[in-house]
């Protein structure tokens, strides 16, 4: 990922902090040669001082098949993001751009068929996700829970390279500041959620 000095950020807390907020996140790797993404909810989480992202996949989806021969592995996780109107700066010299929170995480998979495994890693996910959900996950009938697991394929990545990029406007001009956030605040859901990591990072008065 291509990240400027003055969006990068290095903080382990924050970067895990994003993946776990946006969880549903982007698996890449090469498939039969080409690039190939699944679009999947994961976890990440510190497991032995070391930062792991685990999910699943279908049994029909290829991607697995070819993380086993060849496990390198990018998940990207997606944060809030919004497009930015040149009408917003006080100078009229500008043009459009797009803030936004992005972190990508790489290292290598190991695909898991064990069936206890994978009952455990649907539990965390549930109570990731939904936990009051839980209860009635474990009464689930069990053929229908089976057949489930025969389905579906785990992966867990270790994870040996992460990278953050936070574009929130850092390198515009003070005045421009006032007006960027008023905007935001009275905006929709991500424009509100930039505003919030904006003002929380101090990129903001």
């Amino acid at each position: 990922m291509y990240v400027p000095k003055h969006f990068r950020e290095d903080d382990p807390a924050l970067l895990l902090e994003v993946m776990q907020r946006y969880c549903f996140a982007t698996l890449v790797s090469n498939v039969d040669g080409k690039p190939f993404a699944t679009h999947v909810p994961v976890l990440a989480r510190q497991v032995d001082g070391a930062l792991q992202i685990d999910g699943h996949v279908a049994r029909a989806n290829p991607h697995w098949q070819a993380l086993q021969a060849d496990p390198a592995a990018l998940v990207i996780f997606q944060g809030p993001h919004t497009y930015i109107s040149p009408t917003l700066y006080v100078g009229k010299n500008r043009v459009p751009t797009w803030n936004y929170i992005a972190v990508h995480a790489s290292g290598f998979a190991r695909i898991e068929h064990d069936v206890d495994a994978k009952l455990a890693l649907l539990a965390d996910l549930v109570a990731q996700n939904e936990p009051g959900y839980h209860a009635q996950f474990d009464q689930l009938d069990a053929g229908l829970r089976d057949g489930l697991l025969k389905a579906i394929v785990g992966f867990t990545i270790r994870v040996d390279q992460i990278e953050g990029k936070f574009k929130l406007g850092q390198h515009r001009l003070a005045e421009d500041q006032p007006g960027m956030q008023a905007w935001h605040e009275a905006g929709g859901e991500n424009e509100r959620a930039i505003a919030q990591w904006m003002q929380r990072l101090g990129h903001w008065a």
